[in-house]
């Protein structure tokens, strides 16, 4: 069975683009002269201020279905930090110097550490935040490297209290989800460093492909057919959205002009594709998919971001999959390394590994 995933070409086309364009790591930039974000005044509790943008928009009235218990566990929440003002100017500044070639900055990447050094608030902020954290009842678990976040856990009844937002249960479109039923709060005086929370709710990302049924190689003509196509001579498959095309690597690679690149010796050799997964995967079927299309035997490496996800859904395992598929079929000489992070009541397993692959400086190229 071979679905199609809109995500994993584009995405991959990404990634070898990049692979192309033959990227460093880990060094240092020029600009060090930058004011870290800092707390001025003391945490004033009776003093708050509203963190905007903060809701799910599926949290609605009408979907409402009351609180949750407030013992609920809401573990591996991700409260992102903001940089200064002066640091902000700095890194954009930064930013665009990495991307001209007439810059000693060009492709100069930092490593996570040299990036919280930079543009990451100060030892003393992050110290009387995460302190303030703790003194709400919740357990912090890490501060990023880069000093972008700072994961902690709780309960409904500490985020209520805390936050000053209530958690409540939503139906929405027949499944049920819960989600912080207004923007949280937090003392002013955190608000300079404070952007919000990744997240308060489980309403996370759809798997996007399609699966379009079984698939047989046709040993005389060469071509994968549908297993109920009847009419195998056309060169399309008809569902009910329309006539699709199968493609191949090697059909991507002459579509979008890889072949040269595969000839010059460019394809991924040497270099290291993350990507970001929330449930695990078939190494068999990443196996056959590379042995089906004439593509090196090339395992990728499974990376546990704390619990085994196990498969929490068929749609998210074959979602990864293809991904783990595609990038390593566009760049087939690279090392693939799959993280998987298993979701929390209120976290999405595939931030949580996005977050894991930046702050670890995994790889070079994340899709």
């Amino acid at each position: 069975m071979i679905p199609v995933s809109t995500r994993s070409f584009v995405a991959t086309l990404s990634v070898f683009a990049l692979i192309a364009g033959g990227l460093a790591n880990g060094q240092n930039s020029s600009e060090t002269s930058t004011t870290p974000a800092q707390i001025a005044h003391p945490i004033n509790e009776s003093n708050l201020v509203r963190l905007r943008g903060n809701t799910n928009p599926n949290a609605k009235l009408e979907f409402d279905q009351g609180l949750v218990d407030g013992q609920l566990s809401m573990n591996r929440m991700l409260l992102v930090l903001k940089r200064s003002p002066q640091q902000e100017t700095a890194l954009e500044s930064f930013m665009a110097r990495q991307l001209d070639r007439r810059s000693p900055d060009f492709h100069r990447w930092l490593k996570p550490e040299e990036f919280g050094e930079q543009y990451g608030p100060s030892d003393q902020a992050i110290e009387l935040v995460t302190g303030w954290l703790q003194s709400r009842g919740f357990s912090v678990a890490k501060v990023a490297k880069g000093r972008t976040f700072i994961e902690f856990s709780g309960t409904a009844s500490q985020v209520q209290h805390a936050f000053h937002t209530e958690i409540h249960r939503y139906t929405v479109n027949g499944e049920e989800h819960i989600a912080n039923s207004s923007d949280p709060q937090i003392p002013e005086a955190l608000s300079s460093i404070v952007v919000g929370i990744e997240s308060l709710n489980n309403f996370f990302a759809k798997p996007l492909h399609r699966d379009v049924g079984a698939f047989r190689l046709n040993r005389k003509t060469g071509k994968w057919t549908p297993e109920n196509e009847t009419v195998l001579s056309r060169p399309f498959f008809t569902i009910d959205t329309g006539n699709f095309e199968l493609v191949s690597p090697y059909d991507f690679a002459t579509i979008y002009n890889v072949s040269p690149l595969w000839n010059a010796g460019v394809d991924g050799t040497g270099q290291t594709i993350a990507i970001a997964g929330r449930s695990d995967i078939s190494l068999t079927d990443v196996a056959t998919f590379r042995s089906a299309f004439g593509l090196p035997a090339n395992v990728p490496n499974v990376i546990l971001n704390g619990a085994d996800p196990g498969v929490p859904s068929s749609g998210d395992k074959t979602e990864n999959t293809l991904d783990v598929e595609w990038s390593g079929a566009v760049a087939k000489g690279a090392t693939i390394d799959f993280v998987t992070s298993a979701s929390t009541s209120t976290s999405d397993g595939a931030t949580l590994s996005a977050t894991y692959i930046i702050d670890n400086n995994v790889a070079p190229i994340m899709s």
